[in-house]
């Protein structure tokens, strides 16, 4: 049940009236914990009993871990147990298919075919999830809860399970203790973040994606070099803004229910360098591996510091995907980030003011959409056709749509707007007219049914 289709907002305003029934804040987190399963079976009635594996293991090795002199074996047992499952769905068929490519160098055959493994939609973020709970117990900042259905519904929370953000439990399980109110001011900001997720996906980010980037990467040998060169910026912005209104309608479908959800993004396309970008891109996830990844294998407090950079930018790599082009996706933005603190250290990159960092926010822009080509093309060898049809076929005519350049300018222009002008323009709508909410709203719906399509999913749904 996808975010853009009519279907869900008919669930969750059936959910919403049922919980004006419901006052006591055991019932509700009940009633929330059934619906969140049943949001996630309705992909697939399997992936129900995945969840409850997760959730079930992970619970089990948190009381252990508080309670066990063998804390470090449980805690190892929660990581295996969570990142197997991960591995199997997600990684499985990859490391099968490389097993035949090296047997074959040899003139042998390994005989292995590849298995028809459904992924489950959300594994790499739940997983996570759940690890946060018991990585967080073992570093004591962290007791374990008492009910398992407290933690059953932070794992399965259905605005945030399957893209994110990641939310981790000492941010979520203390909201569950406490009776949440949902006053009219958290209403309307509610409102106001669905009605912006809406806009950025279904009529930003689906019309890049339908005039502009879908053309370029299935049908690059006949299109002009600076056509292919714009669908790169045009699909950066894509999956901009396909993730952060994900991340927009989850908030404000979470406000809506009483609980808050961290905020996922920062306009990253204003980075002044890669660095700063994953302070400002999927924050949930980068500062998940910050903590618990690079900062575990040593950081930059012991070991070397740039191979615990590489290890972690390899890892997040490989977090989005199961192919090589995500692997060098991983290496490259990691060997930038290492190439920028090692100028850091001699002065090489000075944040001036004025021109020189306008400079800098241009070239941390061009990086980011050159390795894009690793991220949207389906393998290394499509990534490496992209870019030699960007040198080749500089002769060939120029062809973009207005509908595709003009939602390609106003996705730029909406990432430019300074955040006090967008709040001040928010509280204008939350202070102005009943009616004139109501007809925004109708409006968006409306759009909502004649550009909306369910062949168009959230791209961090394959992730």
């Amino acid at each position: 049940m996808s975010f853009t289709s009519l279907h869900f907002y008919l669930f969750l305003l059936l959910l919403l009236g049922l919980l004006r029934f419901i006052s006591n804040n055991k019932h509700k987190k009940l009633l929330l914990l059934v619906v969140s399963y049943w949001f996630y079976m309705s992909w697939d009635w399997r992936f129900g009993a995945l969840l409850f594996a997760m959730t079930a293991v992970n619970f089990y090795c948190g009381k252990k871990i508080h309670r066990s002199i063998y804390a470090k074996r449980w805690l190892a047992v929660s990581i295996i147990f969570s990142l197997g499952l991960l591995g199997f769905f997600k990684y499985f068929n990859f490391f099968l298919d490389n097993l035949d490519v090296v047997a074959a160098w040899f003139g042998l055959s390994s005989h292995l075919g590849l298995l028809q493994i459904l992924l489950p939609v959300g594994i790499s973020f739940y997983t996570f999830q759940a690890l946060s709970y018991t990585i967080d117990i073992y570093k004591k900042e962290l007791e374990p809860v008492s009910s398992l259905a407290d933690f059953a519904l932070f794992v399965s929370f259905f605005p945030q399970l399957v893209a994110g953000p990641i939310v981790r439990a000492s941010y979520f399980l203390p909201q569950l203790t406490k009776q949440s109110r949902v006053d009219s001011a958290a209403q309307q900001e509610a409102v106001m973040l669905i009605i912006k997720g809406l806009i950025k996906k279904v009529i930003l980010a689906d019309i890049l994606a339908i005039h502009l980037v879908d053309p370029a990467f299935t049908n690059y040998g006949s299109l002009s070099s600076a056509f292919l060169i714009l669908a790169l910026v045009g699909y950066s912005f894509q999956v901009y803004l396909d993730f952060s209104a994900y991340t927009d309608i989850a908030r404000g479908c979470a406000l809506l229910l009483g609980y808050k959800l961290p905020i996922n993004f920062n306009r990253p396309y204003l980075a002044h360098s890669i660095s700063n970008f994953w302070q400002r891109w999927h924050i949930s996830m980068s500062s998940f591996f910050r903590d618990y990844l690079y900062h575990g294998v040593g950081g930059s407090r012991y070991g070397n510091v740039y191979i615990n950079l590489f290890i972690t930018f390899i890892a997040i790599g490989f977090w989005h995907g199961a192919g090589w082009n995500f692997l060098l996706y991983g290496f490259c933005h990691g060997a930038v980030v290492s190439i920028e603190r090692f100028g850091r250290q001699y002065g090489w990159f000075l944040l001036n003011t004025g021109w020189l960092h306008i400079l800098a926010i241009l070239r941390t822009f061009f990086i980011v959409c050159l390795l894009r080509v690793m991220f949207r093309a389906e393998s290394l060898a499509e990534a490496n056709q992209y870019m030699l049809a960007i040198w080749h076929n500089s002769h060939l005519p120029f062809d973009l749509t207005t509908v595709g350049a003009v939602a390609l300018i106003s996705a730029i222009i909406l990432h430019l707007i300074p955040q006090r002008i967008m709040a001040s323009w928010q509280q204008r709508f939350v202070s102005s007219s009943h009616l004139l909410q109501a007809t925004s709203i109708v409006l968006v719906l409306f759009s909502l049914i004649i550009f909306g399509s369910a062949e168009a999913p959230f791209i961090y749904f394959q992730f």
